[in-house]
């Protein structure tokens, strides 16, 4: 293994971002998602791509929780 990983935003594989709800997100995602201003089209795909790494992260811990399936 070489330590790269694949950014569950853009599929680029580094190893220089950051782990988020056990989901990577590469350097330069994580620097433009900082940066996008909330009316271009590139917000949009950031944010939906936290939305994912959200709703797996729940998908995967609230079964483990009795009542929350």
């Amino acid at each position: 293994m070489d330590g790269k990983l694949k950014c569950c935003i853009c599929n680029n594989t580094d190893s220089k971002g950051i782990i988020l709800l056990n989901e990577y997100i590469c350097r330069k995602c994580e620097l433009d998602m900082a940066k996008a201003p909330i009316h271009e089209p590139e917000y949009e795909k950031f944010r939906r791509g936290i939305r994912d790494i959200w709703k797996g992260f729940n998908r995967k811990y609230n079964k483990s929780i009795p009542g929350c399936n």
